[in-house]
């Protein structure tokens, strides 16, 4: 009795040994170091990914946000159409910047206007006013880089509100405003600006 005892206990010391060994080397690491905790999402996108979303302008793709970078920067990127311009404004807490892929970038820095063609690249500090538009004839493709992320999240609601409401309705600047003062963006409006021929 005794030895089928001892043996009993011999076989289950060993069988928890075995199987918590077997926990801690097959356990995910759930756990992340303080260095890793603010380290971006892998990003990996092919041609046309992700979709294009229609919104006032023309079409956004959000190819990093700010959950993928855990708020540290985003990067979309903007077709906007011929006539289209934005108001005067600035970013208190969020700089900018623009690198032209296709047709050419108006921007007004201050009180200096300039073209942008394809190959340009434009970086606006925090605090800077600006107004930025597209008066050619044909779509300006932009790569739009924001240092802290965040402000991306406003195209997202203008591709909301453009299933609901047209840039020809005579509230959508307003609706805008009040989705920035809504979602809390980075944004002050300045003033009116028409984009120059």
């Amino acid at each position: 009795m005794k030895k089928i005892l001892l043996f009993v206990l011999l076989v289950s010391a060993l069988f928890f040994s075995f199987e918590r060994l077997s926990k801690t080397q097959t356990k995910p690491e759930n756990t992340q170091s303080e260095q890793d905790k603010d380290r971006p999402k892998l990003i990996a996108l092919k041609f046309g990914e992700p979709a294009e979303l229609t919104y006032d302008a023309g079409t956004v793709r959000f190819l990093a946000t700010s959950v993928d970078t855990n708020g540290a920067w985003s990067l979309v990127e903007l077709k906007e159409m011929p006539g289209y311009h934005t108001n005067l404004h600035r970013h208190n807490h969020t700089d900018e910047a623009f690198y032209v892929i296709e047709g050419v970038l108006t921007v007004k820095i201050n009180d200096k206007l300039s073209d942008y063609p394809a190959g340009s690249y434009v970086l606006i500090p925090r605090g800077t006013p600006h107004a930025q538009g597209n008066r050619g004839k044909v779509p300006a493709r932009i790569l739009l880089t924001m240092t802290p992320g965040g402000f991306e999240r406003s195209f997202k609601d203008r591709v909301d509100l453009f299933k609901t409401a047209k840039p020809s309705d005579p509230d959508f600047r307003q609706k805008r405003k009040e989705n920035a003062a809504k979602g809390n963006y980075d944004v002050e409006f300045l003033a009116d600006w028409d984009l120059p021929k």
